[in-house]
Order: C-alpha cells, then structure tokens, then sequence
C-alpha cells in the first residue's frame, strides 16, 4: 500500500495548493477588473484601497468560493465520464472533492467567523444571525452529499473483488492517510498567515471528506488488475508536488501587475 499512500498524498497537496490558487485568483482577478490594484498572495489577496465600494467587496468576495465551486462541478464532470484508474484521475478525483470541500466549508463558516469570504459578505449585507444558520446547515448537507457522491470513485483504485478486510486497507491508503498526511503538509505551507482562519482551514477542512469511507466500501470496482499508483510512485506526481510548493512559496512574496 506504500505506493498508493504516497503517490495520493502527493496528488492531495498538488491539489490543495491548486484550489487555494484558483481561489485567491477569483479574489484577485475581480478586484483587477473592477479597476483596483490587488497582490495576489499564497492564501489572501491584498488590497490596499479602503474606499472599495461594497457591491465590489462583495462581488470579490465570492468570486474566490465561486471558483472553486466551478472547480468541484468541472472536474466532477470530467471523472464522471469515465472509470479510470490512472494517476490523472486520482488528482482529478481530489481536485473535484477540494473545490466542493472549500466551497461549501465557506459556507459552514458564515455564522462562525468575519474572516471567512462568505463571513465578510453577511457582514457587508448585513444578514441576520439566523440567515448565517441556515446557509452553514445548506452548507453542510450539500457537502456531505457530494463527498458521497464524488468520495466513492476512490472505490475505482481498489481491484474488483478484494475482500473487505483488504479492501479497508486500500480506502486508508488511497483516501484515509493521505488527508491527515496532506493536511500537515498544507498546515505548513499556509504560513505566514494573514488569520488563524489561513492555518485552521487547510489543516481541518479536507477531513469532511473521510465521510465517504463507508460509500467506498459499498461502490465495486470495474478493474481487475491493479491501478498504476498501486504498482510504482509516479514521477509526474513528484514533479507535480515540488512545482506546486514552489509556486506557494514565491507567492509568499507577493504578485500584483502594477
């Protein structure tokens, strides 16, 4: 199972740090085209004018959730055509679950904290506390039913008739481990972080998706033979890997166009 734990832990970190960049770069691309001067770092994005209109606060706002929203469905779209059992379609699988974990987490997060992206808008548009609620409980149940949904084709990198002894042991590799692995490793690349929200986030979020342990144990597999995670570790996951901590780390800098 070493295979399978490393190459997913290296295909949910490239994926955690591609939807924190598709993220912030909702943020930062509607705030450009709105005329402002953003700096695009590795988890925020910065804006030094505080005369921003509110409707633009806003719209930028949930740009950043709406991403990765748009994230989730694409690449839900994209395994959902086929039961393949390759490296691309693991990372395709955490990059659908990530998009959905951190649109609907957003969610969740309302009535609990402004330093959230759906937190600053309630407190822009002024929502009541019971509004906060009950957007976090829609949240939660649409999460939760899309993890099932989307969670149970890690089933599709366990050969078809294991035994379920075994087969626990391929959902700990392929799934388990690799987000308690993958959310130290996010922990650390969250810093410096602007809030605490920026270091709680990447190290609690992606559990959610351990919901879907017993939908994979349920769903069957249509291989037969081992998948190619199972069989070596991948070298474009490592390559994968290292570009997308160097990427966080330069972003840690900071980017802006003017």
């Amino acid at each position: 199972m070493k295979n399978i734990l490393i190459n997913s832990t290296l295909a949910f970190v490239s994926a955690s740090v591609i939807t924190t960049f598709v993220h912030e770069s909702g943020h930062f691309f509607s705030y450009l085209s709105f005329g402002a001067n953003p700096v695009l770092y590795s988890n925020y994005v910065y804006i030094a004018e505080q005369n921003i209109d509110i409707s633009i606060r806003v719209v930028s706002a949930m740009a950043g959730p709406v991403f990765s929203l748009l994230q989730g469905l694409i690449f839900a779209f994209v395994i959902s055509k086929n039961r393949n059992n390759t490296m691309l379609q693991l990372l395709f699988l955490w990059l659908s679950l990530k998009g959905f974990v951190n649109f609907f987490g957003y969610l969740m997060m309302t009535p609990l904290s402004t330093a959230g992206d759906t937190g600053v808008v309630a407190e822009l548009l002024q929502i009541s506390p019971v509004y906060r609620v009950l957007i976090a409980v829609t949240g939660f149940i649409l999460v939760i039913t899309l993890i099932l949904r989307v969670g149970k084709r890690f089933a599709d990198f366990i050969p078809a008739a294991t035994e379920i002894k075994q087969k626990s042991k391929y959902v700990y590799s392929v799934m388990f481990f690799p987000i308690i692995l993958g959310s130290l490793i996010n922990t650390a690349l969250a810093f410096p972080a602007p809030t605490w929200l920026s270091v709680v986030y990447p190290a609690t979020s992606a559990y959610a998706i351990m919901s879907s342990f017993g939908a994979i144990l349920k769903t069957e597999s249509t291989h037969t033979s081992k998948s190619e995670i199972e069989n070596k570790i991948q070298v474009p996951l490592i390559i994968l890997f290292v570009m997308m901590v160097i990427i966080n780390r330069l972003l840690t800098l900071g980017f802006s166009f003017s």
